[in-house]
C-alpha cells in the first residue's frame, strides 16, 4: 500500500513539473515572438523618421518651397519648362453594325 502512494505521488509531482515546463516553454516562446514583432515594429518607425528627417530638412532649406511652387507651374524668370505628359488612351471605336436585311 504504501509503494502505492508513493507511486502515485511521484506521478502527481512529475505531472506538475511537466505542466510548469511546458508553461514556461509556452510563456517564452510569446516573449519571444513579441519581441520579433517590436524588432519589426522598430524598424519601420526608424525608416519613417528617416523620411521625416529628410522633409525637415528640405523645410529648413527652403527647397521644400521651391519644389511646391513647381508643382504649382511656377518657374524661375529665363528658365524653360516642359510639360511632359502621357498621351491620351484613344477613345473605343463602336462596333460596326450590320446592315439590315429586307423582310420579303
Amino acid at each position: 500500500m504504501r509503494h502505492a502512494i508513493t507511486s502515485v505521488v511521484f506521478l502527481l509531482v512529475a505531472v506538475w513539473v511537466g505542466w510548469a515546463f511546458a508553461q514556461e516553454a509556452f510563456v517564452s516562446h510569446r516573449l519571444l515572438q513579441q519581441a520579433a514583432d517590436l524588432r519589426h515594429q522598430n524598424v519601420v518607425i526608424t525608416a519613417q523618421n528617416q523620411g521625416y528627417k529628410k522633409d525637415v530638412q528640405a523645410i529648413t532649406s527652403g527647397s521644400a518651397n521651391e519644389e511646391e511652387a513647381r508643382l504649382n507651374g511656377y518657374a524661375k524668370p529665363n528658365e524653360h519648362t516642359y510639360l511632359v505628359t502621357t498621351p491620351p488612351s484613344p477613345s473605343p471605336t463602336p462596333p460596326a453594325s450590320a446592315a439590315p436585311t429586307p423582310s420579303r
